[in-house]
């Protein structure tokens, strides 16, 4: 059981911390915090910070906004998501009740619907945040169809029904969500939290369905048809945490809804269930009940995620919303597997990548777990940091490829123990995969991409990047260093720029002002045929002052860009994330013409060979390892020459590889390792 009060103060205590470093405001540190969680668990987007406040009577409050609408059609159905923090500073543990809750909703209904004037437009200084999301919000109004207002709360909710009622704000649906203190603690501790669907009690009552299958112990599956419209309404309430995350990653990747879905809704909505492919869903528990005649049905599924159909669920959201369709003649099936709590990790990927194979990107490239991700977790276990004079003990970058992982390496240690792992691991050297994205897309020129978010930097570094290395095998020991040297360039420019005289004349925009000018200078060297020195980083573990001094007046040049958008994208954040910002306002601007500053750079052909020597290392430490995995295969030999031979798998490169090991020998030709290494591919066997 976790101890909330002791959350409590460790969050307490995170926040003022974090502030004191970013010399920011309290409340600033900790929407940081919740807006990076509930955009990992689905929640929302990623979310910009937007602090709009006014007291009094007739006043609000909202502290970001993310707003998720597709560009194109005019009548495209979209949410905004906008957040207002309750952060309490109390000695104990506050307790958050109903009125909190309407206080607060009722602050950001004020705003959403005086945002629509051009009288209360007319009012703001263009600079202020406010301003910024009026603006916002009257260029797409037509597309906003729900507003989803979003509670971060250090508090602890004390109502019993989780799910609210809805309210309609001129004709827009506003769904209400509190993300408090015992949902963070769970989510960031776990990395997501269950979504519990009770039809009875929230949605028209039980489904009747049929038991399919018991198969193993740890799994039971059930086949039912849930009503479009019933679909659309748990859609509409647990959004992207209803999706299992690869296939939400997926959606985010893509354009527009299926217009043969929307096509069949239009014009035979009662041959949808014909004609559509359906759901694949997966839970960790169903609770049944019969129904008056006697027919099985469903009235609650725990830990609900939707692995292969999200097109369709989506879909019909947005035919709902977006084009006013009824869905009362559409019925949609859904497969449902319940897989044992224990098992759900494991298995629901699995699921999602098997149920998924017609994606163009593997599914499970996009997984925390993918070997990509696990060869660079492998880097930064393995890779010393170079000890600065004076220090006494050596420290490595630590790599987090699922949330909570350098959170659980403290947990359940004594003091001392817990010393030496902070030594080894600092909280300054930490990177998480979403990190990782930011950095690399940054210095690649792709700032644009960057000020997307976190999530969706991530989900398009991945699929364009990550997804096309396979294995990770390619990747060396000196592309992690170079990428672990990216981070200290991004984080002390990060620092530089919060502490310059002319960001504190003028804050905001911090973020998108860091990754376009890591992005303008890196181009900027490019352009005279170099490379940033990122060996020279690495080595040095910082940047030369001389070099930061430069970067900085750079950076000053770059605001001055981002907080003068055209007229036509008046949003700040919004001409951020606009491939002509990037192309036609930013790059190229870097015009270095300093050689003190380009003796911070290496030819790009020195670059480049560095390069594919750690490549050629990485190849050959690949076939050490595998020669080293020989010998602990040899046991098994016979074993995997009898199960490739049942599962049609068999070849004479692989059985010659096998008997060979069998009798001991790991003396392999190179054609033989290939093929036993596709062979145990295949098999899923780990070396």
């Amino acid at each position: 059981m976790v101890d909330l009060q002791e959350e409590y103060f460790q969050l307490f205590e995170e926040v003022r911390i974090g502030s004191i470093a970013d010399h920011e405001l309290q409340i600033t540190e900790f929407f940081r915090i919740y807006s990076v969680l509930a955009a990992e668990n689905g929640d929302t987007p990623d979310m910009d910070y937007c602090p709009v406040l006014k007291e009094g009577q007739g006043g609000y409050r909202v502290d970001g906004y993310a707003l998720d609408v597709l560009e194109g059609d005019s009548a495209e159905s979209g949410d905004l998501y906008l957040a207002v923090c309750d952060y309490r500073q109390d000695k104990d543990l506050p307790a958050i009740n109903s009125r909190d809750i309407d206080r607060a909703v009722d602050g950001v209904e004020r705003l959403f619907r005086a945002a629509t004037s051009r009288k209360f437009l007319d009012s703001l200084e263009e600079a202020s945040p406010a301003y910024q999301l009026a603006v916002l919000i009257q260029q797409y109004r037509t597309k906003i169809r729900r507003l989803r207002v979003v509670l971060f709360t250090n508090g602890h909710l004390r109502v019993r029904k989780r799910v609210f009622k809805t309210r309609d704000v001129d004709g827009v649906t506003m769904h209400i969500n509190v993300l408090d203190l015992e949902r963070y603690s769970r989510i960031s501790s776990t990395g997501g939290e269950p979504v519990e669907v009770d039809f009875d009690e929230d949605f028209d009552g039980a489904i009747e369905c049929l038991p399919a299958s018991v198969g193993a112990e740890s799994y039971q599956s059930y086949l039912f048809a849930v009503p479009g419209a019933v679909l659309a309404k748990v859609f509409a309430e647990f959004g992207g945490r209803l999706l299992e995350q690869n296939v939400r990653t997926y959606l985010q990747a893509r354009t527009g809804v299926n217009k043969g879905i929307l096509r069949t809704i239009a014009e035979e909505p009662g041959m949808f269930f014909a004609y559509n492919n359906g759901v694949t869903a997966t839970a960790s528990s169903v609770q049944t009940r019969r129904l008056a005649n006697g027919a099985l049905a469903i009235s609650h599924i725990k830990d609900f995620q939707i692995v292969n159909g999200g097109q369709t669920t989506a879909s019909l959201l947005y035919a709902r919303d977006g084009l006013g369709r009824k869905l009362d003649h559409v019925y949609v099936q859904v497969k449902l597997s319940v897989v044992d709590e224990a098992c759900l990790a494991d298995v629901v990927p699995r699921i999602s990548e098997y149920a998924n194979t017609q994606n163009k990107v593997s599914l499970a490239d996009l997984a925390s777990n993918s070997p990509v991700q696990i060869r660079i977790e492998r880097f930064s276990k393995e890779v010393s940091v170079p000890q600065k004079a004076g220090e006494l003990h050596s420290s490595k970058w630590f790599y987090e490829r699922a949330r909570g992982q350098y959170k659980n390496i403290f947990s359940y240690k004594t003091p001392s123990e817990r010393k030496k792992l902070e030594l080894m691991y600092p909280k300054a050297r930490l990177v998480t995969k979403t990190d990782l994205a930011k950095y690399e897309l940054s210095f690649d020129g792709r700032p644009h991409h960057v000020s997307e978010g976190a999530q969706k930097c991530f989900n398009r570094y991945t699929i364009s990047v990550l997804s096309k290395l396979g294995d990770g095998s390619s990747l060396s020991e000196t592309w992690f260093r170079r990428a672990m040297a990216k981070a200290l360039l991004f984080i002390e420019l990060d620092e530089a720029v919060q502490k310059s005289g002319w960001y504190q004349e003028d804050r905001g925009y911090k973020a998108q002002i860091v990754t376009y000018t890591v992005a303008a200078c890196a181009d900027g060297f490019r352009s005279k045929g170099q490379q940033i020195d990122l060996d020279r980083i690495w080595r040095d573990q910082g940047v030369s002052e001389l070099f930061l001094g430069w970067m900085i007046g750079q950076a000053k040049v770059v605001a001055d860009i981002l907080k003068s958008p055209p007229d036509n994208v008046r949003n700040i954040s919004e001409f951020a994330k606009r491939d002509f910002c990037w192309d036609q306002y930013v790059r190229g601007q870097m015009v270095i013409s300093d050689d003190v500053i380009l003796k911070f750079g290496v030819s790009l052909a020195d670059y480049k060979n560095e390069d594919f020597q750690g490549i050629k290392e990485a190849s050959r430490n690949n076939e050490v390892d595998f020669d080293i995995a020989l010998v602990a295969l040899t046991p098994r030999a016979n074993e995997l020459i009898i199960l490739a031979k049942n599962e049609g798998l068999s070849s004479p490169k692989n059985i010659s590889a096998l008997s060979k090991l069998a009798k001991g020998n790991v003396n392999l030709s190179k054609g033989e390792k290939g093929a036993l290494k596709f062979l145990l591919d295949r098999l899923d066997v780990d070396v």
